[in-house]
């Protein structure tokens, strides 16, 4: 069974301002990560990669 990254989670939770979203968001494939899910990026090793990916989709198109 594979765990779910907390600190990434609630990343995407803030973003998307609901728990289920984000939840669904973490198990869908990524074409910037290779089509990774996020959850499969984190057990690869590119969770601050990810993390930084959130962040700039935070941010917005001009942040």
């Amino acid at each position: 069974m594979r765990t779910i990254d907390c600190e990434v989670l609630r990343a995407a939770e803030q973003i998307s301002g609901d728990r289920k979203k984000a939840l669904a968001w973490y198990r869908q494939s990524l074409p910037l990560f290779d089509h990774q899910t996020p959850e499969q990026s984190v057990e690869a090793g590119r969770k601050t990669a990810l993390l930084r990916y959130l962040k700039s989709l935070e941010a917005g198109p001009l942040g």
